[in-house]
């Protein structure tokens, strides 16, 4: 049987892991193609509203799984 340090240690991994995708997501979806914008740096077939409806899809997705990591901490044992 797992001890409860070792499962909630596992349970704080989890968490980190799908705050850090969802960290990724945010960038990569979000904060990397505004920049791209910004800069006149998107390709020429590609305009405004892809990127928003893109960024704001990463965006939905970056929460959800930050709220994933959040409900793995309720499993927490004391």
């Amino acid at each position: 049987m797992i001890s409860k340090v070792v499962q909630n240690e596992r349970v704080k991994l989890l968490a980190g892991f799908m705050n850090t995708i969802a960290a990724a997501f945010l960038s990569a979806g979000c904060i990397g193609p505004a920049l791209a914008f910004f800069y006149g740096l998107t390709p020429a077939g590609i305009n405004g509203g892809i990127l928003i409806i893109g960024s704001l899809a990463c965006m939905l997705l970056s929460a959800a799984l930050h709220f994933v990591g959040h409900l793995a901490l309720g499993g927490i044992r004391e």
